[in-house]
């Protein structure tokens, strides 16, 4: 049995580290407040019940591949390419996956599929930022948990008012998106060989918007990118 001092110092741990997740998270429920207020305006623009979008929201929960899954909904296109068109922009979460898994293996069972769930480019980011190689479940959960209801929340503010939004690239909100991948990549600029692997995923992905077309370009850039982190990685890093 565990000392009293050790319950309540781990305990103490466990806040702290609830805190600090929240703490990191809170400039990225700001980023994507107008990326969900639009969306949730789009939502009902397109006929879409509340019922539906908010299952849209809850269910698929990846902002990129919703607008995806909308933009084919409104055609109407088959339920099975709107399902493969979504699939493959969401490819990458297989790759952050990987990476991601390797940090939480200490994890309980119940938590590491919550973990998976929960698992989004602003979350996988902030874990990859964490250098231990060891993350804490109260750390990841404590900015995960949030984010999700903050998404739902707004994504239903958003099909309530967003159409007094109106047109959003008046205000550059459709840049918003765009700026926010950004930071996100710039935060992995101090990292061995960060701007090669940015640059292969960079061109890939052009080169597949090209000749392919959308929405492939997500997962074969996303491929890209780690393709060249493995190629260019020091195997001494690796062991």
């Amino acid at each position: 049995m565990q000392p009293e001092s050790q319950i309540l110092s781990t305990a103490s741990d466990r806040r702290a580290d609830i805190r600090r997740g929240v703490r990191d998270i809170l400039p990225i429920l700001a980023a994507t407040t107008p990326f969900a207020v639009i969306f949730g305006a789009l939502a009902a623009q397109q006929a879409m019940t509340f019922p539906e979008s908010a299952a849209l929201s809850g269910l698929v929960y990846a902002g990129a591949s919703q607008f995806v899954a909308l933009e084919f909904w409104a055609d109407p296109l088959p339920y099975w390419t709107i399902f493969f068109s979504v699939l493959a922009v969401n490819l990458r979460h297989i790759l952050y996956s990987a990476s991601f898994g390797r940090k939480i293996g200490h994890w309980p069972a119940a938590q590491r599929y919550l973990g998976f769930a929960l698992l989004v480019d602003p979350t996988f980011a902030l874990a990859e930022l964490d250098r231990s190689p060891r993350l804490s479940a109260a750390y990841y959960f404590g900015m995960a948990v949030p984010l999700y209801f903050y998404w739902m929340t707004t994504t239903s503010i958003g099909y309530a008012f967003g159409n007094f939004v109106g047109r959003p690239e008046r205000f550059g909100l459709d840049f918003l998106v765009t700026a926010y991948f950004i930071v996100l990549v710039v935060g992995f600029r101090k990292r061995p060989n960060s701007a090669w692997v940015v640059l292969a995923s960079a061109l890939v992905a052009v080169a597949t918007y090209l000749t392919i077309g959308s929405p492939w370009h997500f997962a074969t850039g996303a491929i890209a990118g780690i393709v060249a982190a493995v190629a260019l990685a020091d195997p001494k890093e690796a062991a």
